[in-house]
């Protein structure tokens, strides 16, 4: 079903896209969530929320206190958070694991493993942000370089000669970094043409890569998305205006407005594309 839902009333700061549902959180710092029902099934006293990250079947968010909590299906021990997981100030959920970076700069993943998408290097250091993917992991350190564990059609090996990086995000079996320079790079998987840069891409401010398509915002506020198509999710809405944030689900996407709204297109199979107030 294609299907483009705008939300507009109740400003959000952050959202996250998954594979049937979408998370995020309100101004207010209440979370709020569409979808599959046991991704959104959160804890009653979760409390305000900071950041949140909606995984393929699990949800995670970080409190206020900076605590990480996770609900949604544990099969493989992604809701698991580790006793010793002290406050954490960023979050990325996977397909079947997630990551967390603490205050202390460090790296922190759990649940499934077949792949070392969990094995953090032990030599990796303070890291600035991290992108759980598919089967793969890839983190920023703090000196700007990209490190991937793992595997995934490539999506774990860094190219050479990359340089710094400013942000990376962790798709289904690709990975798309934005360099220093604001260009964006993509390598993996590119199936569905997901890692097929479009032209311009030279001034980009933010990017999300989805399982078989990515999205990226460039510096002046509009929206580019690249990849599998077939259920709407690279159909930019032409009147959509500035975007602030963007994130790349299974098959739909949500992007968050300069003006504090939302909007959603690609697959509802599940009211993942209607976001509540």
């Amino acid at each position: 079903m294609l299907l483009q839902m705008k939300s507009t009333p109740g400003q959000k700061l952050a959202l996250s896209a998954g594979t049937g549902h979408t998370a995020a959180v309100r101004a207010d710092g209440k979370l709020v969530c569409c979808g599959r029902r046991a991704q959104c099934a959160m804890p009653a006293d979760l409390g305000k929320v900071l950041e949140v990250s909606a995984g393929n079947s699990h949800t995670c968010a970080v409190r206020a206190d900076g605590r990480l909590v996770c609900w949604g299906s544990n099969q493989t021990g992604q809701c698991e958070v580790p006793s010793d997981v002290g406050p954490v100030w960023t979050l990325s959920a996977g397909y079947h694991h997630t990551c967390a970076v603490q205050t202390d700069g460090q790296l922190v993943c759990f649940g499934r493993n077949l792949e070392g998408q969990c094995d953090v290097p032990a030599d990796l250091g303070p890291v600035l942000s991290v992108s759980a993917g598919s089967a793969h992991t890839c983190a920023v350190k703090a000196d700007g370089f990209l490190r991937c564990f793992g595997h995934g059609d490539g999506s774990h090996k860094v190219p050479e000669n990359l340089g710094p990086v400013l942000s990376v995000s962790a798709g289904g079996f690709h990975t798309c970094v934005i360099r220093a320079d604001g260009t964006l790079v993509c390598f993996g998987a590119n199936d569905d043409g997901q890692c097929d840069t479009p032209n311009g891409m030279t001034s980009t401010a933010a990017v999300s890569a989805g399982i078989f398509h990515t999205c990226a915002v460039k510096t002046d506020g509009r929206l580019v998305c690249f990849g599998r198509n077939r259920e709407g999710q690279c159909d930019v809405p032409p009147d959509l205006g500035p975007v602030l944030a963007v994130s790349a689900g299974f098959f739909h996407t949500c992007a968050l407005l300069t003006d504090g709204s939302t909007v959603c297109f690609g697959d509802n199979d599940a009211g993942q594309c209607n976001l509540p107030d």
